[in-house]
């Protein structure tokens, strides 16, 4: 293992199961009943290669690589995110649930809705432990699936941290070509919830657009489910609130380049699951991200 400032390299093929443990934590181990930070790979459902992230204070997540997707995460033995019963884990579409992206674009448009990075597999690339955190990396860079939509030269990585009692992902976009290109995105976020207690909080004042409707307004207070929403917010504050049911709440922070929030619900329109979760997404949506030749662009969503 290297120094624990620094991520290790791991393998793009993972022929077999590796784990990385805090040099800390290992040590700690041995004379008190606590959980040692892990990084541990696997063959997630289906046979697709996954990779369980353990924090030291005993949370758990467990991400793909196909679509570079985290599908669970588990704090005090509760699962945050949320996977649809329809959800297919043999590649022929993306994840449907967790924390997947919209990436290179955001809903219908010039290519694939949703874009391709769901639909992909994403190479990882960096894992290690610190102390109560873990840490692994994932890694897209185009090939001719995704040059066949998008032409473009990039280098996105998304750095999964779990522990302290949270879940960090940050996804970094970096040009790798001559020219600067624009794309939208968002964490298309999954969460486990009774349809009829959500509440999402601290929107009240944004700008907003429900898709379903092709309606503009401003949000006067919490948004709550009733019926089918497809609605984005723009210029939403750093930290949002949601209120899942049975006395749960989930804290949403955001920051660098996620400017926007989504929230949907297919209400019965997916009528076997729609009570049992929400989406409400970090996105970058209001307006297309311009990234420069050689330039990045960086998003941070915690979920605690």
């Amino acid at each position: 293992m290297t120094a624990a400032s620094s991520l290790v390299s791991a393998p793009v093929a993972l022929r077999a199961t590796r784990r990385v443990a805090s040099r800390a934590t290992r040590r700690a181990s041995a004379t008190t009943p606590r959980a040692a930070a892990s990084v541990e790979t696997m063959q997630g459902a289906g046979g697709l290669d996954a990779v369980k992230i353990t924090g030291g204070d005993g949370s758990v997540a467990t991400a793909y690589l196909f679509g570079g997707v985290v599908t669970s995460f588990v704090k005090d033995g509760r699962d945050v995110l949320y996977v649809r019963p329809d959800a297919v884990f043999d590649k022929s579409k993306p994840i449907s649930g967790g924390l997947p992206h919209c990436w290179p674009q955001f809903g219908p448009g010039d290519i694939q809705v949703h874009g391709f990075a769901r639909n992909v597999d994403w190479a990882l690339t960096g894992m290690k432990c610190d102390g109560d955190d873990a840490t692994i990396e994932m890694t897209l860079t185009p090939n001719d699936y995704t040059k066949a939509m998008w032409d473009k030269e990039f280098k996105v990585t998304q750095t999964i941290t779990v522990g302290g009692g949270e879940m960090k992902a940050t996804m970094k976009v970096i040009n790798a070509g001559k020219e600067s290109f624009d794309f939208t995105g968002s964490f298309h976020a999954y969460f486990a919830a009774d349809i009829d207690a959500v509440s999402v909080g601290g929107l009240a004042g944004c700008k907003s657009l429900d898709r379903l409707a092709n309606e503009e307004g401003v949000v006067d207070g919490d948004v709550t489910i009733a019926g089918p929403v497809d609605s984005v917010y723009y210029d939403a504050p750093a930290k949002l609130s949601l209120a899942v049911g049975g006395g749960n709440d989930v804290s949403i922070s955001n920051s660098g380049g996620w400017k926007d929030a989504v929230v949907w619900s297919p209400w019965t329109d997916m009528e076997a699951c729609y009570k049992e979760f929400v989406c409400v997404e970090p996105a970058a949506c209001g307006e297309p991200v311009t990234v420069p030749a050689g330039g990045e662009w960086e998003a941070t969503t915690v979920l605690a």
